[in-house]
C-alpha cells in the first residue's frame, strides 16, 4: 500500500507480520467485505487501491471475489505475486488508473487513502471506474485507547523535543474517513458504516521500541537518521514509565470498520 510520495517498499519484508490480524478477525473482515460486494452481483469484480502484499485481497480472492489491484510499491507487489501469481495487478497511481473502459463492482481502500495529498482525487478516480450501482468501500483498522496510541504520542513528543519536527499522528486516518464520507454526500449518497470485528491486540513496551528503531511504522520514516540514537535513548525510560515493565504484555482492543457508499 503506498502513495507516490510514501512507498511501503521499505517495510515489505515485515509488513504482513507487523500488520497481521488474528485468523478469526481476518475471516470476519473478509466475510464482511465480500458480503457487501455480493449485494451487487454474485461474482463481484473488486479493485483494491494500494493492494500491497495482498493482506486484504488474497483472502477475498480465496472467498471467490474477483480481485484486481494497483500499487506503486514493487517490493510489496513482488510478495503478492510470489503467493498468487495469477491475481491481476498493475503498477499505477491511485489518481491515474489504467483501466480504460473496465468497470468494477467495488473499489476498496484500506489504510491507503490517508497517504494521498488529496484524497478526493483518489475517490474521483475510483468513481470513474465504478459501474452504475457499484460501491466505494473504505476499510479502517482502529486502536481506540490503545497503549500503542499513547506510546506513539510519546515518540512524537521526543522527536519534537530533539529536532522540532512534528510527526503525524492518527489524524490523517481520521481525515481520510471524513473525506470518504464527504465525497459520498457530495453526490447525494449517505455512507453506511459497519463494525466488522473486534479483537485483542497484544504487544510490549520493548516491542514498541524495537518497531521505532526498525522504522516499522510509517509515522517514523520522517525521523532523521542523525537523531535516531538520541530518540531511542530518551524514549526508553519514558515508555517504561508509561507501561511499567517493558516486557509486560499490553492488551488493547482493535476494531475493523467498513464504510460503504
Amino acid at each position: 500500500m503506498t502513495a507516490a510520495n510514501k512507498s511501503f517498499d521499505r517495510v515489505a519484508h515485515c509488513y504482513d507480520e507487523t500488520r497481521a490480524m488474528p485468523p478469526e478477525a481476518q475471516a470476519a473482515v473478509t466475510a464482511g467485505i465480500a458480503r457487501v460486494a455480493r449485494t451487487i452481483t454474485a461474482e463481484p469484480l473488486l479493485l483494491e487501491m494500494g493492494i500491497g502484499t495482498g493482506r486484504i485481497a488474497l483472502p477475498l480472492a480465496v472467498s471467490g471475489v474477483r480481485v484486481v489491484g494497483i500499487d506503486l510499491a514493487r517490493a510489496m507487489l513482488a510478495r503478492l505475486r510470489a503467493r498468487r501469481p495469477e491475481l491481476p495487478v498493475a503498477i499505477a497511481d491511485m489518481t491515474r488508473l489504467p483501466f480504460g473502459a473496465v468497470r468494477f463492482d467495488c473499489v476498496l481502500f484500506v489504510h491507503v487513502l490517508h497517504l494521498l495529498p488529496d484524497p478526493g482525487a483518489g475517490l474521483r478516480a475510483a468513481r470513474e471506474v465504478l459501474r452504475p450501482g457499484g460501491r466505494l468501500l473504505y476499510g479502517r483498522q482502529g486502536f481506540d485507547s490503545s497503549p500503542l496510541l499513547r506510546a506513539a504520542a510519546v515518540v512524537r513528543d521526543v522527536v519534537a523535543e530533539i529536532s522540532g519536527l512534528k510527526l503525524e499522528g492518527w489524524g490523517p486516518h481520521e481525515r481520510a474517513g471524513e473525506a470518504f464520507a464527504a465525497d459520498a454526500r457530495a453526490v447525494g449518497i449517505e455512507p453506511v458504516e459497519s463494525l466488522l470485528v473486534r479483537w485483542e491486540e497484544r504487544t510490549t513496551g520493548r516491542r514498541v521500541l524495537e518497531h521505532v528503531a526498525a522504522r516499522v511504522w510509517s509515522s517514523t520514516w520522517d525521523i532523521p537518521d542523525a537523531i535516531m540514537t538520541e530518540v531511542l535513548r530518551r524514549l526508553e525510560p519514558r515508555i517504561e514509565a508509561l507501561v511499567g515493565d517493558l516486557d509486560r504484555p499490553l492488551v488493547s482492543e482493535a476494531t475493523f470498520t467498513l464504510m460503504a457508499a
